[in-house]
Order: C-alpha cells, then structure tokens, then sequence
C-alpha cells in the first residue's frame, strides 16, 4: 500500500517536540508559530486543542508550555515500550560503523549483565555469546556501569571487597571518573598480559571452578592500580581493550552501557578519537531514543 501521512497531525507532533525542547522555558504563541512555520490561527487551534485535553498547559502570562497528560503518556510508555527494542539498532548501527564487536549491559543486583550483543565475541570456530552473562560488579570489575551514576554509587562500588588488592589511592581513580564524566567516554587499555587483566579477571570468577583454585588463581593477577582506565585520547599510540560510554534514563540515571570490544596494541590517535566520539554520539543518541538525558554533559 502506498505510504499515507497526515499533515495536520505531523503539525501536532510538531508543537509537541518544540515545547519538549523547552521544557524550562515556556513559549508565545507567535514563537511557536514562527519556529514552526505555522499562521498564527493555525497554531492557535492546535494549542487550544491540546490545551483542553490536558497535553498542553496555558499559563497566565499566555505562554505555552507541556501539561499533566503528557507525563501519563511518558509514565505508559516507560511501562509499555522495551528499552531495548529501541536501543539495539543503535547498537547495530554502530557495530557496522567501526566493524567492531558491540556489548550493552546493565547492572542488575550487583552484577553487570550483558543484555545485547552486536558482531561476534572472541575468535576461532567458537565465538562466545555473552548475552545473558552475569559478571560481580566488585573493584576492579563494573567501573563503566556505574561510574556515570554519581558518588555514591562510586563509593558504595568502593567499599565492596576487591576481587584483587587495590594498591593505588582512590583519588587516582577519581581523577578518572571525573575525566570520563566530562569527555562522556571510558578506554579501558590492554596490560602487558596478553589480553586485558579484567577480562581474564571476570573470566576467572565465573567459570564455574572450585572458590578454592579461583582463589589460587586470583593471586597470580596484578594489583588494581587504575592505570588501565583513561578518559583522554592521547598524543601518542594507545593498546585499547574496551571503550565505554554510559546511556541514562528520563531521570538521568545511568542505565545501560555501550561497550565497543577494540583489542588492539598501538591504536592510532586519530583513529583512538574518531571511534570515541562516534561512540560516545551513538549513546546520546541512544538516550534521546529512550527519553533520557545525560546530567554530566546537559
């Protein structure tokens, strides 16, 4: 069938949108009309309308802003609308950008669980899944779930026994957190192991094995130090594991995490910033789509 649109209810929408950009500031009726390239009477009946059924509220100064019925909407739509069927193709999107292997995960009762997955995991005939995988949010493990989440979340993260000792002081890794709430993006680098020591860390404590040998095997793992995380992209070349960059909730609330799994030595500087701002837009945009808003960067 061939596609059929509505203009009057696209100028609807329309008025909608604008006033949702300015939820903190309400406008006339001759700025929504001119910002929408609507004649003033036009625009007078779609206010007056949505006015009277609550969608749009007048105030006495006769400026126009949202009303009480669209926060039942947003309230329905929080309830009725899966998250992630928004945030997947984002996350698609961004796989075939960088031609890199994408996570998005979620903190869930303490531990950080990978709810989608875009390209394949790991190498050889048998490249893991991951969706569903349950990882310990315990230092050093579930830094980027959470860190976009404000100071206590931190500290409480911080205050659950290390799954390795932490030999660097705290405002090394506040240092950080503060950096990567600025630039909106997380890199975790490899170490001098053959793979990232978080990776092999996680791994580890959920492969099933007897609390007695993880335990042995934990002591053959480095210190935490924080030196594996940065929120710059530097002058010289980098070897990257992971960049992270958080997606927030209609509150502000840090809900998911956009992983891009790079697992390279010696990353360009110019490619190292071209992929972090491409994934640090993809999570704006991810939030956008879900009616969130990032409370670090506005």
């Amino acid at each position: 069938m061939p596609e059929r649109r509505s203009p009057p209810t696209e100028r609807v929408a329309q008025v909608l949108n604008l006033l949702a950009d300015h939820a903190g500031r309400p406008l006339s009726l001759a700025v929504i009309a001119e910002r929408l390239d609507l004649s003033k009477p036009t625009c007078l009946g779609i206010l007056t309308t949505l006015t009277e059924t609550g969608f749009v509220h007048r105030t006495a100064d006769k400026t126009y802003r949202l009303g009480a019925a669209i926060a039942r909407l947003g309230r329905a739509a929080e309830v009725g609308v899966a998250p992630l069927d928004v945030l997947l193709p984002h996350l698609n999107d961004l796989h075939r950008d960088l031609g890199l292997s994408c996570l998005l995960t979620a903190l869930r009762d303490g531990e950080t669980v990978v709810v989608g997955r875009a390209g394949a995991i790991g190498t050889g005939r048998r490249p893991q899944d991951l969706v569903g995988d349950r990882f310990p949010a315990v230092p050093p493990l579930g830094l980027a779930e959470l860190l976009w989440n404000g100071d206590q979340a931190l500290d409480t993260w911080l205050e659950r026994t290390p799954l390795v000792p932490v030999t660097a002081r705290r405002g090394t890794l506040r240092r950080v957190v503060r950096e990567a709430r600025e630039s909106g993006f997380l890199i975790e680098c490899l170490t001098a192991a053959p793979a990232a020591r978080n990776d092999v860390l996680a791994n580890l404590v959920t492969s099933g094995m007897p609390d007695a040998t993880i335990a042995t095997l934990r002591d053959y793992l480095p210190d935490a130090d924080w030196e594996e995380f940065t929120a710059e992209v530097p002058d010289e070349a980098l070897d990257v594991a992971t960049i992270h960059a958080p997606v927030h909730d209609h509150q502000g609330a840090q809900c998911f995490t956009v992983s891009v799994v790079v697992g390279r030595r010696r990353l360009p500087p110019r490619t190292c910033a071209k992929w972090t701002r491409t994934i640090t837009e993809s999570a704006l945009a991810a939030t956008a789509a879900i009616g969130g808003w990032n409370p670090w960067t506005g």
